[in-house]
């Protein structure tokens, strides 16, 4: 971090590149999913970034060692009938929830409304810091007897991107018939899970039945919890943490008990898993297991089996913007409403594992 920032290393990098064409003339954004009633797969390749991203945006780890570049940038790619933006934040700077407040804070001032941006907390003081000092590394940790190691070691050698775009409707289906099932089996109608809980349920079945592993396999589903409203005293929602407050949780099943257990019940045990770390204790938890066994999830070091992640970015756009039709999304904002058209809303996944 430099001592001050001026016109030779400016803190914010902004590019505008403006095509004299409408979007499906161009042979790689015109390329961009359309809205549709099933799941689909795209490719994610250098050829899409170069087109969605400035020349110079880094792609690698070396490309932030070996350049001075700002922490957060925006390119901006205009057709005649479309504008699609890309917002580069690396993650020292924040996490998905500090996006949120980066988006909501911009909108509110392009829509005149200085006055709602929340205080910005987490640069000069560290709200976390206090949770951190007062949690002896000695303090038992919330693992169970199950054990988990650092995901780095199990990243496949030939990394491939993929992104995977599903409808609302087939997720909003999969969380009806996810319930149904709960509310049936157990007879408590204030059970709940989430979308999220529903579709990581689905995708990670998916992925396991493709790469077919033995049925005793050990499963590790890694998932983020956020700390943002479960510490009330030191994160407090009427302020705007940006930097990152989120750390990994993991549930643990076998191949076979993923694969044959109804899809409610694998999406509860993700639930759970959540759910257990999200008290104040359970973030000291988290943080004493970090401080003693140097792990992400603050879990004793130990086999992962086969780990998946995912990331769902749905939680980030929700909060910001909610879509009205194919290829459109309109800010919220009170009174009034502005169309961005052609933003198209995609769920990332990343599997991890030895593919």
């Amino acid at each position: 971090m430099p001592e001050r920032y001026d016109r030779d290393r400016p803190d914010f990098a902004y590019s505008c590149v403006k095509h004299n064409q409408n979007i499906r003339e161009h042979p790689i954004a015109g390329r961009m999913p359309d809205a549709e009633a099933s799941p689909r797969v795209f490719e994610v390749s250098d050829e899409r970034d170069s087109t969605f991203c400035d020349a110079g945006h880094p792609r690698r780890t070396e490309d932030w060692l070996n350049a001075d570049r700002p922490a957060i940038s925006m390119h901006i790619v205009a057709f005649l009938d479309a504008t699609l933006v890309t917002l580069t934040v690396h993650h020292v700077f924040a996490d998905a929830l500090g996006l949120v407040g980066i988006y909501q804070a911009w909108t509110a001032i392009l829509d005149g409304r200085d006055n709602e941006i929340p205080p910005l907390v987490g640069f000069e003081e560290d709200p976390l810091g206090s949770l951190i000092q007062d949690v002896p590394t000695a303090q038992d940790s919330h693992a169970s007897p199950r054990t988990v190691e650092s995901v780095g070691g199990h990243l496949s050698p030939a990394e491939e991107g993929k992104t995977v775009r599903i409808p609302g409707s087939c997720v909003r289906k999969l969380k009806e018939q996810a319930m149904k099932g709960l509310h049936d089996q157990t007879g408590d109608r204030n059970l709940f899970v989430s979308e999220a809980d529903v579709l990581y349920a689905w995708w990670a079945r998916t992925h396991v039945s493709v790469v077919k592993p033995p049925p005793d396999q050990a499963i590790t589903l890694f998932n983020v919890v956020n700390f943002r409203g479960h510490a009330e005293d030191v994160l407090s929602d009427g302020k705007l943490f940006v930097g990152n407050a989120t750390a990994m949780c993991s549930a643990r099943l076998t191949c076979e008990q993923l694969l044959e257990r109804p899809l409610w019940e694998v999406a509860r045990h993700i639930r759970a898993s959540l759910n257990r770390l999200r008290t104040k204790e359970g973030i000291l938890s988290i943080i004493s297991g970090q401080k003693r066994y140097g792990t992400p999830t603050g879990d004793p070091p130990g086999d992962v089996g086969f780990p998946l992640a995912l990331t769902n970015w749905h939680v980030v756009f929700s909060r910001c913007c909610k879509p009205i039709r194919a290829q459109t999304l309109i800010f919220d904002r009170p009174g009034t409403k502005q169309d961005f058209t052609s933003w198209i809303l995609v769920v990332q996944s990343c599997a991890m594992g030895r593919l």
